[in-house]
């Protein structure tokens, strides 16, 4: 075993190591993509979002159940029904921009170490990064985590790099270009931290480091002019397609989701400290070899002074507001992933590559064994995954067939049956209480659609007359444990799925029969 590792060790730097590298990684990050069913809320969400543009041929406008969904804008959604349209609708299609976004920022990350800390160092940030089980599971998540993370990440790089180009007297503008283009779609991924976050740590970056005629650089009008021509457009559109949709949009999810308190998630100030060191272990254990003054009289100070720069505007930021999801501060691992590198090169230079090799060798086989343990373990405890449900009425489901929700959205069930039509949600809809959940998103949207809205959303009393006004129509009706209590007539019918979270559907036909037990009867 220490002979190979060596050997794999040495290989690594040789010129021809480089496209197995990447390949490996493509093929470590997407091999296990598809053994899931879509996590839910997050990646049923999303996922659902963008097949139902898929479905209404909706390309610009995102919809949750056939409604204008602005909650986020769409860039995720785009790359996800690209990818449908290449793989099929399937979790591993739907998987494939987090693993993309994922590949690109190591990727990226590894040139940039290996120009300016050489190969051993940039190899050793490429391994670390795409083995933490913290970026290994965001690649693995179909949602906007990974995607604007990646985007940060591309832009913070590009902007470094063309600084660092500048102070040598060669050219800039490329990356410059590279730059505003990447935190164009970093907004269009999840809205202006796409750009305020690169921005912050570039800006803190030449002032704390005394680079102020950098400034200059990365004001550049030209590339200021490339990010907006690139940003601007699909926020504009909206806009005039839809009045209202900036305050909505920026004051109301933007700004306000970040400074209120009414949000899902509420975590005291220091939650990311332990979510950030525990999920990156063992690698994180490697920050030991930067802790002393020699590694900060060295050579690897200069770059590493814009690592720990990065990795603290992300962790202030985010810091900040009540509400805490663990995907916030994905942004913060390329840094973070570069200062361990540094740091287990400097064990290496005072315990030498004896003590060096069977250490990361161990923390590859260690990383890798949690990811792959905590993959399975995530599928084997979901039991609220729509999959089988699916399955099953997809068998039977006709093109005119109509969904129905009683007090209840399963943001995936559109998707796992393949429903090309907006379903009906029952719920007492004057009186849902403002609350950060699958109500009020779709109560939001119906604002942007209200003719829509009065079709889809369907208040409890006035839905069994909306039954009885089809005629021989199949409705699949999909409730908690709670419905046949609400709605007597479905005592009488034998479910036609039951989920193994007490969710049921039942196969309703309007036909004679029905109307005769159930509708009310003329005068």
């Amino acid at each position: 075993m220490k002979l190979l590792t060596n050997r794999v060790w040495v290989f690594c730097q040789g010129p021809r190591a480089v496209p197995w590298l990447l390949l490996g990684a493509a093929v470590w990050l997407c091999g296990l993509a598809w053994i899931r069913d879509l996590h839910l809320p997050d990646e049923g969400r999303y996922v659902g979002v963008a097949w139902d543009m898929a479905r209404a041929d909706s390309f610009w406008v995102p919809l949750m159940n056939g409604m204008p969904y602005f909650h986020k804008p769409p860039l995720f959604y785009w790359l996800d029904q690209l990818s449908f349209m290449v793989f099929g609708r399937n979790e591993w299609a739907a998987r494939m921009p987090s693993v993309l976004a994922a590949w690109s920022c190591a990727t990226a990350a590894y040139f940039f170490v290996r120009k300016y800390r050489g190969v051993p160092i940039a190899t050793l940030t490429f391994i670390a990064l795409v083995t933490m089980p913290y970026f290994y599971g965001a690649a693995q998540y179909a949602n906007l985590d990974m995607l604007v993370a990646s985007m940060i990440s591309l832009t913070v790089l590009a902007g470094a790099e063309a600084v660092l180009r500048q102070e040598v007297g060669v050219s800039y503008k490329s990356m410059m270009f590279a730059a505003a283009v990447t935190a164009a779609l970093g907004m269009l991924a999840k809205g202006l931290i796409g750009v305020a976050l690169p921005g912050a740590v570039l800006l803190c970056w030449v002032l704390l480091t005394g680079r102020w005629r950098s400034l200059a650089v990365l004001l550049w009008p030209p590339a200021i002019v490339v990010f907006f021509i690139c940003a601007v457009p699909w926020f504009w559109f909206m806009q005039q397609k839809y009045p209202g949709f900036f305050d909505y949009y920026f004051i109301h999810q933007q700004v306000e989701r970040f400074v209120g308190e009414s949000f899902n998630n509420p975590q005291p100030v220091w939650f990311y400290i332990p979510v950030i060191f525990g999920m990156t272990l063992p690698w994180s254990v490697g920050l030991i070899g930067i802790m002393n003054r020699t590694f900060w009289r060295s050579s690897g100070a200069t770059l590493a002074a814009l690592m720990v720069i990065w990795f603290a505007v992300i962790m202030v930021f985010f810091s900040i507001p009540a509400s805490k999801l663990i995907g916030y501060t994905l942004p913060a691992l390329v840094p973070l992933a570069v200062l361990v590198a540094e740091g287990l090169w400097a064990l290496r230079r005072a315990r030498g590559s004896a003590f060096m090799i069977p250490l990361i060798r161990g923390f590859v086989v260690g990383s890798a064994i949690a990811c792959v343990i905590g993959l399975m373990a995530f599928r084997v405890t979901q039991k609220d995954s729509a999959n089988h449900t699916g399955a099953a009425i997809a068998a039977q489901w006709k093109p005119d067939d109509t969904l129905v929700y009683l007090r209840a959205f399963s943001f995936d069930l559109p998707f796992y049956i393949g429903n090309r039509n907006p379903a009906w949600v029952i719920e007492n809809w004057p009186t849902i209480p403002k609350r950060d959940n699958w109500r009020n998103e779709l109560a939001d949207a119906a604002n942007f659609d209200p003719a829509l809205g009065k079709i889809v959303l369907i208040t409890e009393a006035a839905f069994v007359p909306r039954l009885c006004e089809t005629n021989d129509k199949v409705f699949w009706v999909r409730s908690d444990a709670w419905g046949p209590a609400a709605y007597p007539f479905l005592r009488e019918i034998e479910p036609f799925f039951t989920q193994s979270n007490g969710g049921r559907v039942w196969k309703i036909r309007t036909d004679t029969a029905f109307k005769q037990k159930v509708c009310p009867k003329p005068g």
